[in-house]
């Protein structure tokens, strides 16, 4: 049996405590993702309005959400008017006064509220809007980002 010590160059390499946090904080970053459950990405709905009195019901990839439920409402909840989108998820409706929010729901828990004054999705951020794998792209860059920061200032307090 051979008993070898690390080289000073290989312990040197291996051994340093920024190279081991950076290695930590990407093998959790690994794990956080696989580990956490992964949404209905592809099936999220979404709406758009058109033009006044023509509303688009989608799912994420821009594929039309064909024969959806539609409801269009007024401030007080009451409804306005009901109806189905068509087979490219389009709806058309005469613009009424009173109209502030149309409501889809396709029946199997994809649900989406957007409102005709603000002509935006309630509860959407800009991120929402982004395609998923340029999300996914963006947030790869910043784990990296982040590690790299943790690496160099590991580095710079090392050296003082």
């Amino acid at each position: 049996m051979i008993n070898r010590k690390p080289s000073k160059a290989t312990s040197a390499i291996f051994f340093r405590p920024a190279a081991i946090w950076f290695a930590m904080a990407l093998m959790a970053a690994l794990l956080l993702g696989l580990l956490l459950p992964a949404g209905a990405e592809a099936h999220r709905i979404m709406m758009e309005e058109k033009r006044a009195g023509e509303l688009w019901v989608y799912y994420e990839g821009r594929l039309p959400a064909a024969e959806v439920p539609l409801t269009i409402m007024d401030e007080r909840g009451e409804v306005v008017l009901r109806g189905e989108t068509d087979a490219e998820g389009r709806f058309y409706f005469s613009p009424h006064p009173a109209a502030v929010v149309a409501r889809a729901d396709d029946g199997m828990g994809h649900r989406v509220v957007f409102d005709l004054e603000k002509s935006a999705m309630e509860g959407a951020f800009i991120g929402e809007q982004l395609p998923q794998p340029l999300r996914i792209v963006l947030g790869l860059g910043i784990i990296f980002l982040l590690a790299g920061a943790l690496y160099l200032w590991g580095k710079s307090s090392r050296e003082k």
